[in-house]
């Protein structure tokens, strides 16, 4: 192997090396599942960050994405209509947000009307009906998970 293709290949692979490193650096995972058993068995292995007794019977389509640190989750889901009011019976209807800006997940598939300093107005105004549930992450915290509805 000559010199140039020598200093070619070790360019390569510092590049990809580099390439890998930054990749592992980040703590932003995304999952998808194709049905809410499919959120249960990863939920078993310990892979999912979905709270699966949130979502409808009939969720499908999910899509995740979560960071560790600091601890946010965006998920966006389909469900059948008809298990619509058996789901809006577990969420609290909002006019007021409890939160005032949403980081972005840098994802195709989540709204961008849902992305930074929230407008209430404007998320109405994309057909969306908000719901927001509180319940206990751990002993010391509190989670709250924000549903947009369409």
């Amino acid at each position: 192997m000559g010199a140039t293709k020598r200093r070619l290949f070790g360019s390569v692979i510092c590049s990809c090396l580099a390439f890998v490193l930054v990749a592992c650096h980040s703590d932003r995972r995304e999952s998808f599942y194709a049905s809410l058993a499919d959120v249960k068995k990863a939920e078993a292995g310990a892979q999912s960050w979905i709270p699966d007794d949130l979502l409808p019977a009939s969720a499908r389509s999910i899509h995740e994405t979560h960071e560790i640190s600091p601890s946010t989750e965006w998920c966006a889901f389909e469900f059948i209509p008809s298990d619509s009011q058996g789901f809006r019976e577990h969420l609290n209807s909002v006019d007021a947000l409890p939160l005032s800006h949403v980081p972005s997940p840098r994802a195709s598939w989540w709204p961008s009307v849902l992305d930074g300093n929230l407008d209430v107005e404007k998320i109405h105004n994309a057909g969306f009906q908000l719901f927001v549930v509180e319940r206990p992450v751990n002993s010391v915290e509190t989670g709250i998970y924000l549903f947009a509805i369409d």
